[in-house]
């Protein structure tokens, strides 16, 4: 986001002084009348008017005026709109787009209270209601805001969506990817701080191989974002594919509402930047799935899901995503997945595999976990010594039943969560002789 405008910006020459706060809808309303230049933003008399939308975010309680997020919005899109129509002979006005506006905007409000010196006294406060009521005025005539007013850059949806997972059930009858599900970009985040991105380079310049194995892939997000990450696939270009509309609107990932402000005229480089992240995704997909000549590819990724739901979600993903030729689902328990191949060779290739796990950890889940934790004590057991493994847990608990000495964590918090990605090295079985 690009902050056009700030309440609390004492360098700018606006109509009114408003770094002592905002207080009413008409103190808003002037501010963006004053503080944004309309016509650089959404148009003016001599061409054509831009689309714009208004949401709002706030940080902590803010005066009653600005309390309603929806009118709040209004109040910043009629002062935009009527500071528009007043440059125009034809009184016209830019419209409103709610799903693919040229210029989205957020208004983000921070309640704060002015100091008026006065000490409160609880026991009086206790004592008298009226004392009370007066003391809550007070405190609701102290309280102001600070607003801030961002430009979007894109207005297709949260940036951390690929593209490539199922999020709603119309036009298909597939399963829907559950609301608390792993984030892309999460998952792409754990991948780096476990070096994937490392060894897949290694892999580039020695040609000995890069392995990725999830034992526990639910709907396939690290598989998934570890197939982009070796691939060098920029991860808005599966957006940019998965895009469908019934009506034949814009694409508003392959068009975003930065290239079609006033202030852009450079298409011609945005076109160059997209069909450069295209070849180097081309070359890095060939790359990958080309063979090192045993057998392996450059680049495998082998996951495995018991739950059928969740297999063909990841299903599901990893055909949109488009990497296919590295990636390999199996179903069924992972206590009896075997990583090797029918012809007797393993998956896994020595110092060149990373075993990754996002077990569940009971928030969702709840059916038979510690089966599951057990189970994935075995498998690690019989087929990653020598290896690296991550797992990424919520619940201590849970992670003693791996009975394995971790190397490195790193806390973890998102949706309120506070988790761990672990790391653990497996050792190889050392051969007795008798």
């Amino acid at each position: 986001m690009e902050l056009i405008a700030s309440s609390t910006d004492g360098g700018h020459d606006y109509e009114s002084d408003y770094s002592e706060g905002i207080r009413t809808s008409n103190d808003l309303y002037q501010f963006c009348k004053s503080a944004i230049h309309t016509p650089s933003l959404l148009g003016d008399g001599s061409g054509g008017l831009l689309t714009l939308s208004v949401s709002t975010t706030y940080a902590s309680k803010v005066p009653k005026e600005l309390c309603h997020s929806h009118y709040t919005a209004l109040t910043v899109k009629n002062s935009l709109v009527d500071s528009v129509r007043e440059l125009r002979d034809d009184g016209e006005r830019p419209d409103v787009d709610v799903y693919d506006a040229d210029v989205p905007l957020v208004a983000v409000i921070r309640g704060r209270r002015l100091d008026n010196g006065r000490r409160r006294d609880w026991r009086q406060r206790e004592r008298n209601h009226h004392y009370e009521a007066n003391f809550q005025a007070e405190e609701e005539d102290s309280l102001v805001a600070d607003v801030d007013i961002y430009r979007c850059l894109h207005s297709g949806g949260s940036a951390h969506r690929r593209g490539y997972r199922k999020m709603s059930s119309e036009d298909s009858d597939d399963a829907v990817i559950h609301r608390a599900a792993m984030k892309e970009s999460l998952a792409a985040g754990l991948l780096l701080q476990a070096g994937w991105d490392k060894l897949v380079n290694a892999a580039r310049g020695d040609g000995k191989g890069a392995v990725l194995i999830d034992p526990m892939a639910g709907s396939a997000t690290l598989p998934v974002e570890a197939a982009l990450i070796a691939c060098d696939m920029a991860p808005g270009l599966s957006r940019i594919a998965s895009w469908r509309s019934g009506d034949g609107s814009r694409n508003p990932h392959r068009y975003p509402p930065a290239i079609r402000w006033k202030s852009f005229s450079d298409i011609e480089t945005w076109d160059e930047l997209l069909n450069d992240a295209k070849s180097r995704a081309m070359t890095g997909m060939k790359f990958a799935a080309s063979s090192m000549g045993n057998g392996k590819n450059n680049v495998s990724i082998y996951c495995n899901e018991k739950n059928p739901g969740a297999a063909q979600l990841a299903r599901s993903s990893i055909k949109n995503a488009g990497v296919t030729r590295i990636v390999s689902l199996s179903e069924g328990d992972c206590i009896d997945w075997n990583l090797e191949k029918d012809d007797g060779i393993s998956c896994t290739i020595p110092s060149r595999t990373i075993f990754v796990s996002n077990p569940p950890w009971g928030k969702r889940l709840s059916q038979d976990i510690d089966d599951s934790w057990v189970n994935l004590r075995e498998f690690i057991r019989r087929e990653a010594p020598g290896c690296e493994v991550w797992v990424l847990s919520g619940n201590k608990d849970l992670t003693k039943i791996l009975r394995m000495k971790k190397s490195k964590s790193m806390a973890i918090r998102t949706a309120d969560e506070d988790l761990k990605w672990l790391q653990y090295h497996v050792f190889q079985k050392r051969e007795v002789s008798v």
